[in-house]
């Protein structure tokens, strides 16, 4: 049995208190050495995803900078992408990793050319997730760039939407870029989760929700 008090308290003793960002022009500066980075968010969506005994994980935009120091080293200059692929590949679980940019799946195939649980594949996301037939344990959005003018918020609401009927009743959601533009890539899809019964855990850089099966 899943103790939700249990989880709380271990979030609350670690530091996610990140600054947020109203805008979405940070400075160099700032994206580099003054916001939060994705390396605690992704450790605590695999501890869970290994207590909720997961099987496959779903990423929506795979990692983009190439991992060139240990997993568990933090280099603000190059973690800001997170290494999330390689992340999800160290559990053990099968991974399916998609994006559309062909140098970012270039880039994570040689970052994961060590592991065989996993899938990189170039295709467009909600596509994907449209086609996709298995179940997810673990969701992670991160595919469409937190921009002015375009239908970032709407396309990751759109992908959970998508992915929706996959999820096993137990399951996980992670949302990069969630500290900037008022919501960022989560600012439609968190009130939507919240609808759905989704604890929502942590929010920061990223946001990472659990859903504890339906309730009677």
């Amino acid at each position: 049995m899943i103790n939700l008090v249990e989880i709380q308290e271990k979030i609350a003793a670690l530091n996610f208190d990140d600054r947020i960002y109203d805008g979405i022009d940070l400075t160099r500066e700032q994206h580099t050495f003054e916001r939060g980075k994705p390396k605690k968010y992704l450790e605590l969506a695999c501890d869970l995803f290994k207590l909720i005994e997961g099987k496959t994980i779903v990423e929506i935009g795979c990692m983009r900078i190439p991992l060139l120091h240990d997993l568990t080293e933090m280099r603000p200059e190059c973690c800001n992408d997170g290494h999330s692929t390689c992340f999800w590949c160290s559990t053990g679980a099968q991974v399916y990793s998609i994006d559309i940019d062909k140098q970012a799946v270039a880039v994570a195939k040689e970052s994961c050319k060590k592991y065989r649980n996993c899938k990189i594949l170039r295709r467009d996301g909600l596509g994907f997730l449209k086609k996709y037939s298995g179940t997810i344990d673990l969701l992670y959005l991160d595919a469409w760039d937190v921009a002015p003018g375009t239908n970032y918020a709407e396309n990751h609401l759109l992908a959970y939407l998508a992915a929706k009927p996959k999820l096993n009743e137990i399951n996980i959601i992670s949302i990069d870029d969630t500290d900037i533009g008022r919501g960022g890539k989560g600012r439609l899809l968190l009130p939507v989760l919240k609808a759905d019964d989704y604890t929502i855990l942590v929010t920061g850089r990223q946001t990472v929700a659990i859903k504890l099966g339906t309730p009677a």
